[in-house]
């Protein structure tokens, strides 16, 4: 497996901890994408992260390990994303559009083009489907305090009759997911991003003051 060409490493000697725990994420994110869970081991992590294998060991139990600390980083990058989303200027609709690929876009960024999406996908359902319930969850309640927090201000009005906050973060959620697996997209970063920004759009709308 030609794991070495995947990126140039720093030298291990140079690496502190955590460091090294970090490039040994980083490189199980772009080996499981590259070559698929089941076909990647601990040998080709520890080769492409540039340190010894039992360095790998010494941070992470098990190849399961090394998956579910993937999951908790693009947890943190998708916070960091939304974070940024939320403070940027602009309308409305560029802040609501921005959160949804705050989410959404990271996955299409990693996965998109992985012909190993659907291994992983069963992979994360089999190693951590509460956890991933969680993420989501947790993405969700954001999504819903933007909402209300642009009603608030008067950016916005409420939820159309009929509707509740929690339908209008379903809906949005839904549709964006959507989105993200349309394969007439086939891993075009920007039509994707139009995409989002038409439901930011309705759902700005939709809610008019």
């Amino acid at each position: 497996m030609p794991v070495k060409k995947v990126q140039k490493k720093i030298p291990a000697a140079k690496q502190s901890g955590s460091a090294k725990s970090n490039a040994i994420v980083l490189a199980g994110l772009r080996l499981f994408t590259r070559y698929g869970y089941r076909k990647t081991s601990i040998d080709d992590i520890a080769q492409a992260a540039q340190v010894a294998k039992r360095t790998v060991y010494l941070h992470f139990e098990s190849k399961a390990a090394v998956f579910l600390a993937i999951l908790e980083y693009l947890g943190g990058q998708v916070r960091q994303r939304c974070g940024a989303a939320e403070r940027a200027g602009g309308t409305a609709v560029d802040r609501l559009a921005g959160l949804l690929d705050a989410y959404f876009g990271l996955g299409f960024e990693l996965f998109s083009k992985s012909e190993h999406m659907p291994e992983l996908e069963e992979t994360f359902s089999k190693l951590a489907r509460a956890r991933i319930g969680d993420l989501n969850k947790e993405y969700e309640d954001r999504l819903a305090r933007f909402l209300r927090s642009l009603q608030k201000t008067g950016e916005t009005g409420g939820p159309p009759q009929g509707l509740g906050m929690e339908q209008i973060v379903e809906i949005l959620m839904r549709s964006a997911e959507g989105a993200k697996h349309d394969p007439k997209l086939q891993g075009d970063r920007k039509a994707l991003e139009r995409r989002l920004r038409e439901l930011a759009i309705l759902a700005v709308a939709a809610m008019k003051p």
